[in-house]
């Protein structure tokens, strides 16, 4: 665990401070600094770009806004905790909380980005009125995580996608397939190449793919990947796939 607090400036802020040694922080992380770490003045934290570099900084004053901090110059370092390459998850939407877990876990995991997809038997209905709403939600899930484990990014989560549309997306990467519990399935093992360029893996949802799916996903010549003997459950199979990730490249 790092022993400096580590948040997340706003693109604006981290500009700011860059430019002028002084940033604002607000919102959540303004409390949690001020109310539950409870950080006196001149307490360093690490202030990240959202872009891989984090900043040596410490609490300059208490404002009613926010906290202000000063960035020591030229104290920014490369967070080197990252793939080498992107690893993106798209996540056919699971009912109730479990989206948020995926989210959660993906994060910690390793996951670039996590997409959102629409599939045929997705039990997940949103309205999309609502949908915009709960993907900042599922936004601000992901930056929290970013902040926990230590990453240097933060990995954007979008969407929704049909599942169509996911398959196009996912042929622009080196290393792409679709994770599936039916017969004529290739190993896991063996899709995972020496040297990527970019993974991008498709987990079904809770009543898995429908056969329309399972042909499309054939016709645009995306590899079937089977996870082994168990069937796991949808909020399972993206942490084990980038479990799996992780060990084969070095992380």
């Amino acid at each position: 665990m790092p022993n400096q607090p580590r948040i997340f400036l706003p693109k604006q802020e981290a500009e700011r401070a860059k430019n002028t040694g002084i940033a604002l922080i607000t919102g959540s992380d303004a409390n949690h600094i001020r109310n539950v770490l409870r950080l006196p003045v001149g307490a360093i934290i690490l202030a990240g770009d959202g872009e891989g570099t984090f900043f040596t900084a410490s609490v300059s004053e208490y404002v009613k806004d926010g906290v202000l901090i000063s960035v020591a110059p030229d104290s920014g370092k490369r967070a080197d905790m990252e793939f080498p390459f992107p690893v993106v998850v798209y996540q056919c939407l699971p009912k109730g909380e479990k989206t948020d877990y995926v989210i959660q876990k993906s994060v910690e995991l390793g996951a670039s980005e996590i997409v959102l997809v629409l599939s045929d038997r997705c039990v997940a209905r949103p309205d999309g009125k609502t949908v915009p709403k709960r993907i900042e939600r599922m936004n601000r899930i992901s930056e929290s995580a970013a902040s926990q484990c230590g990453r240097g990014m933060v990995p954007p989560v979008r969407g929704l996608l049909s599942y169509g549309e996911a398959l196009k997306e996912m042929r622009t990467y080196g290393n792409p397939f679709v994770c599936y519990e039916g017969l004529n399935v290739v190993g896991l093992p063996s899709l995972l190449h020496p040297s990527p360029g970019g993974i991008a893996f498709l987990i079904g949802p809770e009543g898995g793919l429908s056969e329309n799916e399972v042909s499309a996903t054939r016709e645009a010549e995306i590899p079937l990947a089977g996870l082994g003997p168990r069937i796991l459950r949808t909020e399972t199979a993206a942490l084990f796939v980038l479990s799996c990730i992780g060990f084969r490249y070095g992380f």
